[in-house]
């Protein structure tokens, strides 16, 4: 289940939806069998949550995901935007990037929150639908740090990539947590898993547990890279 409605937050305070595409051109690595497309956006399109203020925080918002943990669906909730460390460069208007970890996170205690990304290839049921911006998430993140991994998978080079993954918009995917804090809102380290077999992933899917991903990643699997890091926590409770 996706919630399709978020609450802004300032005067106005109302309802609108919150799954927007971004405000910048970007590949879309998720669609075509792996084929290269250019995205054209609307450049005003979600204007307001497209870029972090200056310390990197994204603004605040209301809304639900879901995710997986345990084997079992979970739903989250959010009341706070993200956070993307500045001290990390990034090219993005968001100041979010993939391919380094944050210097300095927003809390002293966190849990991780891996996000499988498909690559190459179109998965249905995702938490975070393709070309969608799931409420309190970065609608572009700075992608260039993995240009060089994703070219082969692409056909092409890491230098013709590179410049299409600076403003990339963020890929649709599912959420995947070790522990729901006791339902606790708190900070989550954004770690990304990729996944290049739409049969893999739909496995994934099916298991609904950081264990059986865990297990494909310490097994080796062809099909799954990861966990790449980010300078990205998102803000949520998990029930």
């Amino acid at each position: 289940m996706n919630v399709l409605t978020r609450r802004r937050t300032g005067p106005a305070r109302t309802l609108r939806s919150w799954a927007v595409p971004t405000a910048a051109a970007a590949v879309v690595l998720a669609g075509g069998g792996g084929a290269i497309a250019n995205a054209a956006v609307d450049a005003d399109a979600g204007a307001g949550t497209s870029v972090a203020t200056a310390d990197g925080h994204g603004p605040d918002e209301y809304g639900m995901t879901m995710g997986n943990h345990a084997g079992h669906t979970s739903s989250f909730t959010y009341n706070h935007g993200f956070y993307c460390d500045t001290r990390v460069s990034a090219a993005s208007t968001t100041g979010c990037e993939a391919g380094a970890a944050a210097e300095k996170a927003p809390a002293k205690h966190f849990d991780p929150l891996f996000i499988t990304v498909p690559l190459g290839f179109t998965a249905k049921g995702l938490d975070c639908p393709d070309k969608l911006t799931c409420v309190d998430h970065p609608m572009s993140l700075d992608m260039t740090r993995l240009a060089t991994a994703l070219a082969p998978l692409y056909k092409t080079t890491p230098e013709k990539l590179k410049p299409a993954l600076e403003n990339f918009t963020t890929p649709g995917h599912d959420h995947f947590i070790t522990t729901k804090n006791k339902g606790r809102a708190e900070w989550w380290d954004v770690q990304v898993v990729g996944v290049t077999d739409p049969a893999t992933y739909r496995a994934i899917q099916k298991h609904q547990s950081w264990k059986y991903l865990n297990g494909l990643i310490k097994a080796k699997n062809k099909n799954v890279v990861g966990p790449i890091p980010t300078n990205m926590f998102l803000f949520f409770a998990a029930h």
